[in-house]
């Protein structure tokens, strides 16, 4: 790998960091600062995901940027919608903030992945994307322990100012890429019918795992009356099980085969969800996110299962 990739690297450590530093006090400071119930969690995180719905758009329209300061874009609009969060005072003031946020992280997905494919050989293309996913786990837990260490002494205001400082340190980074040469390599959507099934696992896995990340950290702040660094803790706990659990999640793949994986993964959450609903002992809803987290590594099968039903053409790399 050259500079530039390790460059790269950093930059979406610190975009990363500070996703997870805003996460870790993200459902604290809604329900203790601004009072936030069950519905309006919702309709904060159906605006959170409007930019995820436009990024195609949005990628069309800033199409002719070239990435590295495309990049820089995403980290700017990061920190500047945590800043404007910081400041709210009511639900209805998150919303834009909320929005503005979103967009540089959801732009930055596809920033991402098309400068580390431009700036590596196609042969170690899998390779470098692992890395830029082990580089976000390193992030969340290195996010999770600054919540920890500073909520009690900053307060929840003053951690998202930390989130800001992350994401400007990533823009900062992204500035030192201005210039280097890449191959934008334009990709076209493939949709085909036999891939149906696919496309309805996708869904549905998308909608189960949208709902337990929105509303199960709310409902332990909430309900159960969890602290900040309890969930920082949490977090951190269930990123250092994932470390372990991936690899031997992407190993039962190959040996038990997709079905019993995509079986598993639909099974647990019934288990985590009915859970949720009628235990109240903080430590097993403790121990069911860390399970249900894990589970989520079982998406590990869909992408092997379009893998053996699509020509290779039609997968991204």
């Amino acid at each position: 790998m050259n500079r530039y990739v390790y460059r790269l690297f950093a930059a979406h450590f610190f975009l990363s960091l500070s996703f997870y530093i805003w996460r870790g006090v993200l459902n604290n400071f809604l329900v203790e600062d601004l009072g936030a119930t069950g519905f309006d969690r919702g309709l904060m995180e159906s605006v959170r995901e409007v930019p995820g719905l436009l990024s195609v758009l949005l990628m069309a329209v800033l199409g002719a940027m070239a990435e590295p300061l495309l990049g820089f874009l995403c980290m700017m609009l990061l920190a500047g919608g945590t800043f404007m969060f910081s400041l709210s005072q009511d639900v209805t003031s998150t919303l834009l903030p909320l929005f503005v946020a979103s967009m540089g992280i959801h732009l930055w997905i596809p920033v991402r992945g098309s400068l580390l494919l431009s700036l590596t050989h196609r042969r170690s293309a899998g390779a470098v994307l692992g890395d830029a996913s082990a580089v976000a786990g390193i992030a969340a837990l290195a996010g999770s322990a600054l919540v920890y260490l500073s909520v009690g002494r900053a307060g929840y205001r003053g951690v998202l100012w930390e989130s800001v400082g992350a994401a400007l340190l990533g823009a900062l980074v992204m500035l030192g890429l201005m210039g280097v040469p890449t191959v934008r390599r334009r990709e076209r959507f493939v949709v085909r019918r036999r891939y149906s099934l696919f496309y309805l696992l996708t869904m549905l896995d998308g909608s189960r795992r949208q709902i337990f990340i929105t509303f199960a950290l709310f409902a332990l702040v909430k309900v159960h009356g969890a602290t900040a660094k309890e969930i920082a803790v949490l977090i951190a706990v269930s990123q250092a099980i994932n470390i372990f659990a991936q690899p031997l999640i992407g190993r039962s793949t190959d040996r038990f085969g997709e079905r019993a994986m995509l079986l598993l993964g639909t099974a647990v959450p019934i288990f985590v969800f009915t859970g949720y609903a009628f235990v109240h002992s903080k430590p097993v809803l403790f121990a069911l996110y860390c399970l249900d987290s894990a589970c989520l590594g079982t998406n590990i099968a869909r992408t092997t299962y379009l893998g053996k039903i699509a020509p290779r053409e039609h997968v991204l790399p």
